[in-house]
């Protein structure tokens, strides 16, 4: 009975790992394709290396906490880091076309302006990792060849509700 309670939370943890991994794989490998298409616009290009760069350093964040050699992590552990990059990633998508359809919308240069700034702002005050490496985690930041001038060490779920919040005002 307990090899096969064992086998059960084994599988359960394994499925769950998988399902995670689905919206994960899927913007990734969509923003992967959009980046590496030659027909698609620069800009669109330079939005699609930005969600790349940010989901492999999310991937790569999970794979630290997943090898910290001073810690043996449960099923539900494992489980719980698979769906937080999940969720980050989904959440960064999110934001991410939040901040086009916004600047989109923008119709004068100042507003323009005020979109990237209240984007970049929230960026940066919501970081997941607290990574002390600013030069890498702000590679993007004080870039005016992107518009996506925003720090990889995001909490994006975090973000993504303080812009939302901020946007009702």
């Amino acid at each position: 009975m307990k090899k096969i309670m064992i086998m059960a939370t084994m599988l359960i943890a394994f499925a769950m790992n998988t399902q995670s991994q689905a919206v994960f794989k899927e913007i990734y490998n969509l923003s992967n394709a959009t980046l590496n298409d030659t027909h698609e616009d620069v800009g669109v290009r330079k939005l699609a290396l930005f969600k790349v760069d940010v989901l492999t350093y999310i991937n790569t964040k999970t794979l630290e906490a997943m090898s910290d050699s001073t810690k043996e992590l449960s099923n539900e552990e494992l489980a719980h880091l698979f769906a937080q990059r999940d969720s980050q990633a989904y959440y960064m998508y999110d934001f991410l076309n939040l901040f086009v359809q916004q600047y989109g919308r923008a119709q004068k240069e100042r507003d323009k302006a005020a979109v990237i700034k209240m984007f970049r702002d929230v960026s940066i005050n919501y970081p997941l990792y607290n990574d002390p490496n600013r030069e890498f985690v702000l590679a993007y930041y004080n870039r005016e060849d992107f518009l996506t001038q925003f720090s990889l060490d995001t909490d994006w779920i975090k973000a993504n509700a303080e812009v939302r919040r901020r946007l009702k005002e």
